[in-house]
């Protein structure tokens, strides 16, 4: 590239700017009859680029796009007579493909006048990953799947004290493979459910549940469907990926219709864990497809959304949901009042919930409780045989809300 064609493209980047040739010249350090000349070669190539030599063309139209097979990028440059006004609008002029593509950054010059206008556009493109790619396919999925789910009769009011009863379910690994055979994941599930019912018979002897908030997510499947967590640990699971997904999808929609037995409403919240972050979320999504609002006329609620820290409020009592991996407990008693601070005045009982270590844990950290449950699992891997970790219970715990004293009582069921 000679001089001249470095300083037309220094200067097309500064165009957007609309300053004077004197302050174009002073940034590039020439004089401004330079600078005339520059946008008079720049008129004779933009003619240039209207000849047939493109990609593809319309009238008055030409991109040209680069592409780095190695480092997965690409470069886009769309000559026009047309001002483009939106992302979308250069979307659809220039035709980038978007189920292949991420833009993640453009900008637009102009030179010429009232009657030649040229504007060119600069896009910068990065390839979708696996999983982007896996995510937007699961999505338009959804948005055709014709949900099937039963109506369910809600339970009958009592004139006992109304609660909230907390099932925050972490660690339940339920495709993790077990050294000791137990391998079949409907078998986990059942138990899961079995103990459930159990807590939930307890909780009712006590209180009227109004309604059961339900966390899922939070390292449910053992890995993401590579076999790997979501950073790439390789995991020994107990089956393919496509059974796994679909019995653990069983799994859910009976625990989700028991608790729609057994309360008024059910509050499910997905919680990323560092096991499944991705697999965890197509979970609830496909959930709330499942159980569409036309279904259970809204008796039970999906938040879907990937943030990994949860808030929620029943009665007088605040809570916090995280997974635990990346944030010590301190540090998250210290974010809960900032994140929550629009409404921390109208609470007067404040807790955290986690898991993760697959222990239990419990600190007050002036005011706020802080609980770490133990896993939802029994399975034992050879990782956890080789460092020790074989003599801890799974362990089903669920914590119970009256509206006006906040927590009053908490199950436990072992697996």
């Amino acid at each position: 590239m000679n001089n001249n064609q470095q300083m037309i493209e220094r200067l097309k980047e500064m165009l957007y700017k609309k300053k004077s040739k004197a302050y174009y010249a002073e940034a590039l350090g020439v004089s401004e009859e330079k600078i005339s000349e520059l946008y008079k070669e720049m008129g004779r190539r933009q003619t240039i680029n209207r000849a047939p030599k493109k990609l593809h063309s319309a009238a008055n139209k030409s991109v040209k796009y680069e592409e780095d097979i190695v480092s997965g990028t690409g470069e886009l440059v769309f000559n026009t007579d047309e001002e483009i006004k939106s992302l979308d609008d250069l979307i659809k002029k220039s035709k980038i493909d978007t189920d292949k593509w991420n833009i993640t950054k453009y900008i637009q010059n102009y030179w010429g006048n009232t009657n030649n206008p040229c504007w060119q556009v600069k896009a910068w493109l990065s390839k979708k990953g696996d999983e982007q790619l896996f995510q937007d396919y699961f999505v338009e999925f959804l948005t055709t799947y014709k949900p099937v789910a039963k109506k369910t009769s809600a339970p009958k009011e009592t004139d006992k004290s109304e609660a909230c009863l907390i099932i925050n379910k972490q660690d339940s690994h339920l495709n993790k493979h077990d050294i000791n055979g137990d391998n079949k994941i409907e078998w986990r599930g059942a138990d899961i459910e079995t103990r459930v019912s159990t807590i939930l018979a307890q909780a009712k002897l006590s209180n009227d549940l109004t309604t059961v908030t339900y966390i899922i997510g939070s390292d449910e499947f053992n890995s993401e469907w590579t076999g790997m967590t979501t950073k790439g640990t390789p995991q020994q699971n107990t089956d393919d990926y496509q059974k796994s997904f679909e019995e653990i999808c069983n799994h859910e929609i009976d625990m989700i219709t028991l608790l729609l037995r057994n309360a008024k409403y059910v509050e499910v919240i997905y919680v990323p864990g560092n096991h499944d972050e991705y697999v965890g979320w197509h979970l609830i999504k496909w959930l709330d497809a499942y159980f569409r609002h036309d279904v259970q006329d809204e008796r039970v609620v999906f938040n879907t959304e990937p943030s990994y820290r949860k808030y929620i409020s029943y009665g007088t009592t605040a809570m916090m949901f995280n997974h635990g991996d990346a944030i010590k407990p301190s540090k998250l008693a210290s974010i809960f009042p900032m994140e929550f601070r629009d409404e921390w005045s109208y609470y007067d009982h404040f807790y955290i919930f986690t898991g993760d270590k697959h222990h239990e844990v419990s600190q007050d950290f002036n005011g706020i409780k802080f609980y770490q449950i133990p896993a939802f699992s029994k399975a034992k891997s050879k990782w956890d045989d080789k460092h020790g970790y074989t003599c801890s219970k799974g362990e089903i715990t669920a914590f119970l809300i009256e509206k006006g004293q906040g927590m009053t009582n908490i199950f436990k069921q072992y697996l």
